[in-house]
């Protein structure tokens, strides 16, 4: 166990600056000198609607233009403002994909009818973007994706974050490890950007930073395919909506570990008036897809007649009423209320999901609970309180490289089917226990209970001044348990080692906490009639603390006992890490006449990882947009608008922990005392991983804003990338240093696009694309002479290639006996890089294809019909990338199980993947196959009842669903499932896909019933 020698606070950036300090008591300073409020007066009431169909609007934000005052907009379309101060006021209406209206109302006025358009192109919706009160798109530079979630909630087979966030914003790619329900996912945004550091982007949940972490779970999971997001805990049944910040050009912001992006989450806010209940019910099925067609017909020797034989094992079971894989069940339960006055809003919602996956001990059980509060004591001032609450219990099948129900199924063996005397054996062909034999012996957990807290001030003490007070924190109590008890079955104790029938118990506990503390203020004047300023200057005090421990137990006396202090062998470890970010920014913006906004901004981070001899990194920004279809110029009949956007910014990461600073690890001394020994050498010029980026492109409307178009290209550079390095013995210290070295570019374009080609009165069709490509290229490894590092199993770093790409010899031709279709030895030949062969032995390795996708998208189409029938779909691809077939080495290769093996004279047209069946594992280009593939993700229909029908439930609103996801795959990959990947273990880490003995992604069937009173 890695024992560093300071393991208490960090000695750096632990505390915040002076500066930091100062700007707080500034803050606490304003508050006090406010002025206050203004007695209310009036009440405004009435609908939003569509202005083309009548049909009602909701999650519609109406303002009181200069005031406080703001109200959502229900389902039926309806706000209700309270406190209204004058007798004329003008309301402002903004919802996403809608056009901006204002109308001036007469205070007392009820019943008001304000119609909106849809709009392709939203310049006036305001995205976060780290200053007090967000901004305009219209003013950024750089491209914000925001997406409606509740809509897609409501009517898509969404289980997950995962599911939600998948496909639907360019540049973000979703990669899952499994199909088992619970089952985690990584997220990529723009590429691969490092050698050795994690690549999750930030996440952010009303404003506090919470962990990310991809692959959690058990503890003995093999490979990492049986992971568990962090990401999946929060309830997608309480956001309003979300926003993709795509690269450092937009995050600069947020400064270290924000250069793989930024997602911002925002759930979901009370509106004054009566309260409202929703409430949503999700019952549905699972299941394991054709596995007749895709588990493989396996071939070896009958022990009892010496014959080569074969064995489909999921036939088999099917006909002796053993099915492998059952139906699962999807089920879920969310109740909502709002409501509240001018003064006090409230959100209250409770969830549960009770999840069973295609194998008996695969589930998931989790209970989720929310409060949102906002308060606006005063007419310049408002606070906002949210708490979020989960607890989950996730089940997981073992997916270890040499168990579970899918090693045992995939690798079936003909040679167990009976025994050598020809009775039946107990295994019934499956390579190693029955699938009941792993039910009955492995248990594997994560229970997890976890709270999200964030409180903020908004004070808005005059006109030109707002300024912001945010602190949070998450905080993650997580235990990880793998138990085998004491078996004493003798139909299965056969299957299993020793080890096993004695029985162990491995526990994992983890600790986590996120702390969160932001300030920020914007000063916004006009320094001429056409010209305006904003200000604006922040500080943030990031804390993350791990505290973990882990016990283990083997060798129970008696079934029964399941505790690690009831085994006769224990032990256990503990560890601490804590590291503290602190930084501050100033930014300044220029707007000239609302349409051409140049903004500048420098952020300055300290981080407790960083070296002892390095100091802050700074990190600058600058943007520019201009509205040209607002200048007078402007005459395009077909153009309704138009945005031009170029950004420049920087971000970092932090290095790991502990790995700046030499430390030392405890060892056995003389005499039965520990002692210590060096560990870790360190380095005091270590600093973060630096990520600058170039992004350009253009929003665009077209045909009366039935048409628009956001295309942006990226072009981001990632500096100091961190590497290791051997160390002279001499210096005493064991292994490797982490330094700052490599470079790695990654450019591309992103697409999307979203048009209403036809809308009607009773028939509207929208449609939405979205389309991205990725080039990455590891520009320079910084060691002078060297040009290739090994990354993992079959993977390496490259100078001019794609960051852990596959590298292999490439075996094309080889000799074979023609009568027995054996191996010739010797007469193996390989390509030899410049378009000609050399024997294998003399052969470099070459470049066999990227470990990620170079291309993706999706393809979204809509149809409502009479405004209440609703079909919608998802077909997404993810093309240009390979991955390494596991089950194909395990079976052909490393087994002999395919019929290749036993049949060889009928595969010598294909000369190389034979002679890689025969050689043993000593070449595998043919393993490493294109997993390039398009899916029909997701396919739904909605119907929303009339009102009349929805009065017999005593409901104000109801509507059904019906929906499917994974319905249909296309691909040319051979393997079992293209997306599958370890994301964790021995050949799980950096960015290569692998694939083996995992359960793929699963066809499923829900139906939802959503209803509000």
């Amino acid at each position: 166990m890695h024992h560093p020698t300071r393991s208490g606070p960090p000695r750096r950036g632990s505390r915040p600056r002076a500066w930091l300090r100062a700007a707080l008591v500034a803050a606490a300073a304003l508050a006090a000198a406010a002025p206050p409020a203004a007695a209310q007066q009036g009440e405004l009431s009435g609908v939003v609607v569509e202005a083309q169909t009548q049909r009602a609007v909701a999650g519609a934000q109406v303002t009181v233009q200069g005031q406080t005052r703001s109200a959502v907009t229900d389902p039926e379309g309806r706000f209700r403002l309270t406190g209204v101060q004058g007798t004329t006021v003008t309301l402002q209406v903004d919802r996403l994909g809608y056009a901006r209206v204002t109308r001036q109302v007469a205070v007392g006025t009820t019943g008001i009818r304000i119609p909106v358009t849809e709009a392709a192109l939203s310049l006036d919706a305001v995205v976060v973007t780290g200053t007090p009160g967000g901004a305009e798109k219209r003013t950024l530079g750089n491209a914000v994706t925001r997406l409606d979630v509740a809509e897609t909630v409501r009517e898509q087979p969404v289980n997950n974050m995962s599911d939600l966030l998948n496909a639907r914003v360019p540049g973000v790619v979703i990669i899952p490890a499994t199909g088992n329900v619970g089952g985690g996912s990584r997220i990529r945004v723009r590429g691969v950007s490092s050698l050795s550091l994690a690549q999750e982007p930030l996440i952010y949940v009303d404003g506090v930073r919470v962990i990310n972490d991809a692959a959690t779970g058990p503890i003995n999971q093999g490979f990492g395919s049986n992971s568990i997001s962090r990401f999946n805990d929060i309830n997608p049944e309480d956001i309003e909506s979300i926003e993709v910040i795509r690269g450092p050009a937009a995050a600069t912001l947020y400064g270290t570990e924000a250069s793989n992006g930024v997602i911002q989450i925002i759930t979901k806010r009370g509106s004054a008036g009566g309260t409202r209940w929703d409430m949503s019910v999700r019952q549905g099925v699972l299941w394991f897809q054709n596995p007749e067609e895709r588990v493989w017909t396996n071939w070896g020797v009958d022990p009892f007649t010496g014959d080569t034989t074969s064995l489909d094992i999921v036939e088999q079971e099917a006909a002796a009423g053993r099915e492998v894989w059952q139906t699962g069940r999807v089920q879920s339960y969310n109740l909502s209320l709002n409501g509240g006055t001018p003064t006090v809003r409230y959100y209250l919602s409770g969830g549960m999901d009770r999840d069973e996956g295609v194998e008996a001990n695969n589930q998931l059980r989790r209970w989720n609970a929310r409060v949102n509060v906002t308060a606006e004591p005063r007419s310049d001032m408002d606070v906002r309180a949210s708490a979020g609450y989960v607890s989950s219990f996730t089940s997981l099948p073992l997916e270890a490289g040499g168990g579970g129900t899918a090693w045992t199924t995939f690798f079936a063996n003909p040679a167990n089917v009976t025994l050598a005397d020809g009775t039946p054996n107990p295994r019934r062909g499956f390579h190693s226990a029955t699938p009941e034999g792993y039910r009955y012996a492995y248990e594997d957990w994560q229970d997890v209970n976890r709270f999200t807290g964030s409180m903020e001030l908004n004070h808005r003490p005059t006109g030109w001044l707002a300024h912001r007070l945010s602190l949070g924190a998450d905080v993650t109590r997580e235990r990880n348990v793998e138990l085998v008890e004491r078996m004493d079955d003798p139909a299965f104790t056969g299957f299993f080692t020793p080890g096993e029938i004695r029985g162990y118990r491995d526990e994992r506990g983890r600790n986590i906490s996120f702390t969160t503390l932001d300030y920020s203020a914007a000063a916004t004047t006009s320094l001429r009639a056409n010209v305006s300023s904003q200000t604006s200057v922040g500080a943030q005090v990031y804390r993350r603390l791990l505290d973990s421990a882990t016990a283990a137990g083997s060798d129970f006396p008696v079934r029964g006992l399941r505790a690690v202090s009831a085994a006769a062998v224990r032990s256990g470890a503990s560890n601490y890490v804590e590291d503290v970010t602190v930084g501050a920014y100033v930014q300044q913006q220029f707007g000239l006449n609302d349409r051409v906004f140049v903004t500048a901004g420098l952020r300055a981070d300290d981080n407790s990882n960083f070296g002892e001899s390095f100091d802050l990194v700074y990190y600058p920004k600058l943007s520019a947009s201009w509205v040209v279809s607002d200048e007078p110029f402007f005459n395009l009949p077909w153009v309704s608008g138009l945005k031009l956007r170029a950004a420049y910014g920087e971000s970092g990461q932090q290095p790991l922990f502990a790995t700046s600073i030499p430390s030392y690890r405890v060892v056995p001394g003389p005499g039965g005392i520990s002692t210590i020994t060096p560990d870790n050498v360190g380095n005091p010029e270590l600093g973060p991983e630096r990520g600058s980026e170039i992004e350009m492109g253009f929003d665009a409307s077209f045909l009366d804003e039935r048409l628009g178009v956001e295309l942006t290209y990226y072009n981001k550079l990632t500096e100091d990338a961190i590497l290791q390095r051997e160390i002279a013995p001499s210096l005493g210290y064991p292994g490797r240093q982490y330094f700052n070295a490599g470079e790695i570019r990654n450019t591309g374009v992103e697409l999307l696009i979203r048009g209403t080609p036809i809308r009607r009165e009773n028939v509207e069709l929208d449609l939405t694309l979205n389309l991205a490509t990725n080039h990455n290229e590891l520009l320079d490894l910084g060691i002078a002479g060297l040009d290739t590092v090994q990354s993992g199993t079959f993977t390496r770093h490259v100078e001019g290639y794609p960051v852990g790409a596959w590298w292999e010899k490439r075996l094309v031709d080889a000799q074979f006996n023609p009568t027995t279709g054996r191996l010739i030895a010797g007469s193996e030949m390989c390509d030899n890089g410049n378009g000609g062969t050399v024997a294998c032995t003399a052969a470099p390795q070459l470049f066999l294809g990227r470990p990620t996708p170079s291309r993706e998208g999706a393809f979204m189409p809509a149809l409502t019909l009479w405004g209440r029938l609703r079909l919608a779909g998802m077909l997404d691809f993810k093309h240009g990338y390979h991955k390494l077939d596991g089950n194909l080495r395990v079976r052909c290769v490393l087994f002999l199980r395919c019929r290749e093996n036993w049949y060889p004279a009928e595969y010598l047209d294909d000369p190389a993947w034979l002679a890689q069946t025969q050689r043993g594992g000593t070449y595998v280009n043919g393993l490493i196959r294109d997993a390039s593939f398009t899916r029909l993700r997701e396919l739904s229909a909605t119907y929303t009842l009339p009102g009349s029908w929805a009065g017999r439930f005593g409901a104000s609103r109801a509507s059904v669903s019906v929906a499917g996801r994974n319905l249909h795959t296309w691909t040319d990959y051979g393997g079992m499932e293209p997306e599958a990947s370890f994301l964790g273990g021995s050949r799980g880490g950096g960015s290569a896909q692998w694939e083996q003995n995992v359960t793929p992604q699963l066809a499923q069937f829900v139906t939802t019933i959503n209803l509000s009173f």
